[in-house]
């Protein structure tokens, strides 16, 4: 796939073009020259792209492999070039920096020095470029010469289209699977009672046909999370060790039932005895004698499943329920009392109601399609597999006309028969405009079945330089709606949204990430390896280590072409001091952190396991570097020396510092250390202007005096000395949208209230500290702000002289210890869009809570209000709730709804049995619907997507719940 290639070299190509620099150098006229000849070669390589894969010759796959690497060269001359100007200016500046010692012959020698440096780049440059021409030339001559058969691809209108809400839910379930889940979940429930042991249900079908997608129905229904006292979903990877399923299920196991004295007697004991575990003899205390429901999802392996069934305690009424793509004769013996429940490919009726709703959404399709017999077509074409069917409405989606249609059916049928599947996903590859590309081949560089955060894949898609800049839209607004546009497109999924409805999570299926993966490293866009044990490191441009398994992963290599590194190691929590208290602050409790050592948890390392990095000396192209897991204490110093990196993310690591050489990226947009030790950066590195995220874990925080007008977000930052309104470091970055801070003390309350007054773009807010501002509530600067989180007490919190709050987005609000009165909660309710509220440990003040209004909020939690006696919900108020959840409120002894609360779902009460009598008594309904557990952290885990949480890959910088990894594991569709 050479085209990706070609396309962002001519990007790099009109980016040097329009640099001071280069005409400086007298070397512009040269390369728009040879950005216009790429930009001719560009159209024929697209069409070529789609010549190979039909029956094509073996001159044109030669062709397009030396085109590849004409583009390569392009791009080396390139960085090259941009290296030696970056380096000048690094160095220049070190000069000025130390000017009390070079005395009155500094000018002399920086001109002479400036003088020599363009003489040499510009010659090196121009010599560069004029052996790229002559090998342009003969390229286009041996395309004459030996009769190379390439046209330019045509080019038909497309439409960026936003994401519908509609789909992030899977409808075709309601219709298409009905009497499948109706007869799984009679099995589950059971009512007639006939079923008393402990059954395995099991869901079979191949990969994409919805397996997951319906045990996910199941998992989520209301009846069937009444029925069981424990429920646990466990994603089956291939890729970790047994020990990390165990875990996997007891942290969430564990989360749901009180603590249990450990039992020595004999008559109670769990499989294997010597050999069992001491967290598989605790997950079987946890689950023994309580009816439970497990989700095994994605099992591959018959091996796996006698392990995991035999850590499970044989209780009747429970239930497992498994999803495999084995055949029925791999797994009948399971259980033979139950038949399995096989999944057939949808019929045309279903296939059509899914394909237009993908292609049509809300919208009468027009009857001209039906009547050109295009249904039958998509039926015909997909074979009524749902995720054929999504990709290909997400292909057709973006055409205008019928004729259009025509053309993609045509190119999906040979001879009149459709072809095979996969030539769905390469069409719907083909289709993607040239800068969806890369972004799509990029899912390729995480291990299959993961999910992932937005924000750090487009701030991962903006350091690689694919999205282009556009009037009037940040790079990352820009690089979300191309991640919409895939999504549109079908090609990803988007796994959980958060409270205000935007993209929280998303992945790509197997089936696309098998796909993706062939073609990233066909194309030479990306080596995936297991180790570092690369066969040519000399030509490798990006390299993926994904390793599950160890910790420590010994790179020998130099790998001079490397422009990304991107490592996913085992994670071991235990390696970082501070993690015990920097637990991340979430909204209905992080099920994220209960399993972040998921995906491997190595053993203590001794020290000389430590990594060095030192190969990265080598790769001075570098311009990504995203390590998570690799066990290491420092960077090399001569970090500072890969001026083109614009990525820096080393997490869940030993790291304990940062070089002082760090201030020499100029170019340096993200720096993520995250789950390691890092405390301090030197003061200089806040003067590199073009960094755009900062986020860390406790990090002093100095003064700077630069304006830091890219900064967007800055999170898990300490100030690091008293501040006053003239003398704050705030002042300098007041376009920033998501801003973490904690160790807030009075002296720094009114500066930081001035500050906030100045940030027009805030959208995420949380501070930590004994005393925290409340000026946020009626400055008119937060009006964007969709999520606020503080813990801490609000100074003057209830002299504020506004009679309403200011908050007309805020769809999240979480007070800690905030002492808020009745008289603020009466102007909460007036915001239009909060949805999730929670109130815990002293941040309410009064004895008698009384809710009125609160239009919109849908989930509502108190947690050990101690000095609440009386809760009220008015009349009228909350008509949207769904979710309610108290726990450990001591002295609350009435709770009264005054209205019927009629999309009440859920009421989760924990220790607080006598409030639990209280509404048994006074109103049967509300009683109903409450779920009576020991401890809070699994309240809302079932509104989003279940049970995937195997990679940590770093908390998310301003998504409005955090309730999942970064980067957690998926299964089939």
């Amino acid at each position: 796939m050479a085209d990706a290639g070609v396309t962002g070299v001519v990007a790099k190509l009109g980016e040097l073009a329009a640099e001071e620099a280069t005409a400086l150098l007298r070397v512009d006229a040269e390369i728009r020259a040879l950005r216009r000849k790429l930009a001719y070669l560009q159209a024929l390589v697209r069409g070529a792209d789609r010549q190979r894969r039909g029956r094509a010759s073996e001159l044109l796959l030669l062709w397009l492999r030396e085109t590849r690497e004409v583009a390569f060269e392009v791009e080396d001359a390139v960085d090259e070039f941009h290296l030696r100007v970056e380096t000048c200016r690094v160095g220049a500046r070190w000069r000025r920096r130390r000017r009390w010692w070079w005395g009155w012959h500094r000018d002399a020698v920086s001109l002479v020095q400036a003088l020599a440096t363009q003489i040499f780049v510009r010659h090196g440059l121009s010599n560069q470029i004029s052996k790229i021409n002559e090998r342009i030339e003969e390229l286009n001559q041996n395309k004459e010469t030996y009769q190379i058969e390439s046209s330019p691809s045509k080019i038909w209108s497309s439409l960026s289209v936003e994401v519908d809400p509609e789909w992030y839910e899977d409808k075709y379930v309601i219709g298409s699977r009905e009497s499948e889940f109706a007869i799984l979940k009679d099995l589950i429930i059971n009512k007639e009672g006939d079923i008393s042991h402990q059954a395995v249900i099991s869901i079979l079908g191949e990969r994409g046909i919805g397996k997951t997608t319906l045990a996910k129905k199941l998992y989520n229904d209301p009846d069937i999370i009444k029925h069981f006292e424990v429920h646990a979903w466990v994603c089956l990877p291939p890729h970790i060790r047994f020990r990390d399923y165990i875990e996997i299920m007891y942290m969430q196991v564990s989360s749901q039932v009180p603590e249990t004295p450990e039992k020595n007697d004999s008559t109670t004991s769990a499989p294997g005895n010597e050999e069992t575990t001491d967290m598989e003899f605790k997950l079987w205390q946890n689950l023994e004698n309580r009816r439970y429901l497990v989700v095994l999802d994605g099992l591959v392996s018959i091996s796996d499943w006698n392990s995991l069934f035999a850590v499970l305690p044989h209780t009747n009424g429970s239930r497992i329920l498994l999803t495999t793509h084995l055949n029925v004769k791999e797994i009948n013996h399971i259980d033979p009392q139950i038949a399995p429940i096989k999944l057939p490919y949808l019929d045309v009726k279903h296939g059509e109601e899914l394909f237009c709703q993908r292609v049509f959404g809300t919208i009468e399709p027009p009857q001209i399609y039906r009547s050109k017999g295009y249904y039958k077509n998509v039926h015909n074409i997909s074979t009524g597999l749902p995720l054929a069917i999504t990709v290909l409405a997400g292909i057709l989606r973006s055409k205008l006309i019928p004729m259009e249609w025509d053309v993609m059916f045509e190119q999906l049928e040979s001879n009149g028969q459709p072809k095979p599947v996969r030539s769905i996903w390469s069409l719907a590859f083909d289709d993607l405009p040239h800068y969806l590309k890369s972004c799509f081949l990029y899912f390729a560089s995480v291990s299959e079945n993961v999910i992932l955060y937005p924000d750090r894949l487009v701030r991962l898609w903006i350091a690689e330089g694919f999205v282009m800049p556009k009037k009037a839209e940040t790079l990352e607004d820009v690089g979300f709606d191309y991640l919409k546009e895939l999504v549109a497109r079908g090609l990803v999924q988007v796994m959980e949204k958060d409270a205000g409805g935007s993209i929280k999570l998303v992945a790509i299926h197997n089936l696309l990430h098998a796909f993706v993966e062939s073609e990233a490293q066909d194309s030479s866009f990306l080596e995936i390896h297991h180790h570092a044990n690369v066969v040519n490191p000399n030509a490798v441009r990006r390299l993926a280590v994904q390793n599950y398994v160890d910790a420590y992963v010994h790179i020998p290599n130099v790998f001079p072409k490397l422009r990304s590194l991107l490592c996913d190691f085992a994670e071991d929590q235990r390696s970082s001091s501070s993690f015990g208290e920097l637990q991340p602050q979430s909204l209905w409790g992080n099920l994220a952190e209960l399993c972040s050592r998921a995906c491997g948890i190595s053993e203590n390392v001794s020290s000389n396991t430590l990594h060095g990095l030192h190969f990265l000396q080598g790769s001075r192209f570098l311009r990504v570097v995203d390590l998570n897991g690799l066990k290491m204490q420092k960077l090399p110093d001569e970090i500072g020396n890969i001026i083109h990196l614009r990525y820096l993310g080393i997490r869940n690591s030993n790291l304990e510092e940062l070089p002082s050489s760090i201030y020499k990226l100029d170019n340096l947009q993200t720096l993520d250390v995250r789950k390691t030790n890092v405390g301090k950066i030197v003061d200089e590195f806040w003067d590199i202007e073009a960094l755009r995220h900062v986020l860390a874990e406790k990090m002093l925080l100095p003064n700077c005096s630069v304006p830091l007008n890219n900064l967007m977000t800055l999170n898990g930052v300490v100030p690091c000395s008293s501040w006053d309104e003239k003398n704050c470091p705030l002042n300098n970055m007041i376009y920033l949208r998501s801003l973490s801070l904690s160790g807030i003390s009075a002296a720094h309350t009114i500066a930081l209230s001035a500050a906030l007054r100045k940030m027009e773009f805030l959208l995420y807010l949380n501070l930590s500290g004994e005393f925290l501002p409340s000026s946020m509530f009626t400055t008119s600067s937060m009006r964007r702000l969709q999520a606020l989180i503080l813990h801490g007490k609000l100074q003057g919190i209830n002299d504020l002289p506004s009679d309403r709050y200011v908050l007309p987005n805020l769809t999240m609000l979480y007070l800690h210890k905030s002492e808020v009165s009745q008289q603020f909660v009466h102007k909460l309710a007036t915001l239009p869009c909060l949805v999730e509220m929670e109130l815990s440990a002293v941040s309410y003040s009064d004895t008698t809570l009384f809710f009125d209004g609160f239009p919109s909020l849908a989930r509502l939690k108190l947690e050990n209000v101690s000095m609440l006696k009386e809760l009220v919900i008015g009349k009228g108020a909350m008509p949207m709730l769904s979710i309610l959840a108290m726990y450990d409120c001591d002295s609350l002894n009435t709770f009264k709804a005054l209205n019927g609360l009629e999309h009440l779902q859920e009421v989760a009460i924990y220790n607080m049995p006598e409030i639990v009598d209280s509404i048994k008594l006074q109103d049967e309904k509300l009683f109903s619907k409450i779920k009576c557990l020991t401890t809070p952290r699994m309240v809302t885990d079932r509104g989003g997507f279940p049970g995937r949480f195997v990679r940590m890959l770093g908390r998310p910088d301003h998504v409005l719940r955090v309730t999942m990894a970064s980067e957690s594991r998926c299964s089939d569709m």
